[in-house]
């Protein structure tokens, strides 16, 4: 069964707060403050926030040591409130649903639903491709990439997790954003593992009207729903 690396990491990371991992000690420290950055970043946020909802197209990589090359998914995604969902049309259909309050994994060829639980501290930092600046704020230090180019449409940010659970599982992230469109374009993320997940987001739009309830994950009747990080084995039936 095909996993979603990115949101597949987040989840063990928030499992791993949930189950009351210590925050603190062991995460990064703060930086000295890069004021220019810090309001460029507001800027940027204050803009995004104006957005109700937000559609585009993604496409991911993930790498990996025993693999020669890397594995290839792509899809299309739609976010609204605190609903965001993840419908991957290649190389085989899934669809990964989160409210904020728990992530739903919907695999159509096996009529299986997987449910994982958010804690609720970190629920924002799930719920979307890019969170708001003040939630990054309170789990990552947010630094301007030493290596990236610099110029006017873009900025590459580097963020570190200062939360223990999180480090336990992300050494880094790496985001790119469009300055003008107030909009991420990159995400690579560096697992403890040496693994390294990259997505890329296009064809961005916002504010095009997506209706309440449509989000909404409805699956066949008979779908089986299970929830593996509970430790419950055959789950329910739907």
């Amino acid at each position: 069964m095909t996993r979603h690396p990115l949101i597949f990491s987040a989840v063990l990371a928030l499992s791993a707060l949930a189950r009351g991992a210590p925050a603190g000690a062991g995460a990064a420290k703060p930086a000295p403050p890069d004021a220019a950055l810090a309001a460029q970043l507001d800027d940027i946020d204050r803009r995004a926030g104006r957005a109700k909802d937000l559609s585009g197209r993604f496409t991911q990589e993930k790498h990996t040591a025993l693999l020669k090359k890397p594995l290839v998914s792509s899809g299309r995604i739609r976010m609204k409130g605190a609903v965001v969902r993840w419908d991957t049309e290649s190389p085989e259909p899934t669809v990964l649903y989160s409210d904020g309050r728990e992530i739903r994994m919907y695999y159509p060829k096996q009529a299986t639903v997987e449910v994982y639980p958010i804690d609720r501290r970190l629920g924002d930092l799930a719920a979307s491709p890019l969170p708001r600046l003040d939630i990054l704020r309170r789990h990552f230090r947010i630094e301007r990439a030493a290596d990236a180019p610099r110029d006017d449409r873009t900025v590459e940010l580097k963020l570190t997790p200062t939360d223990e659970s999180l480090a336990q599982h992300v050494d880094e992230v790496r985001v790119t954003l469009d300055v003008p469109a107030a909009a991420v374009t990159r995400v690579e993320m560096l697992d403890a593992d040496g693994d390294r997940t990259v997505i890329r987001f296009t064809d961005l739009r916002t504010n095009t009207g997506i209706r309440d309830g449509e989000l909404d994950l409805s699956v066949p009747a008979g779908t089986k729903v299970s929830r593996p990080l509970e430790g419950k084995q055959g789950g329910a039936k739907r």
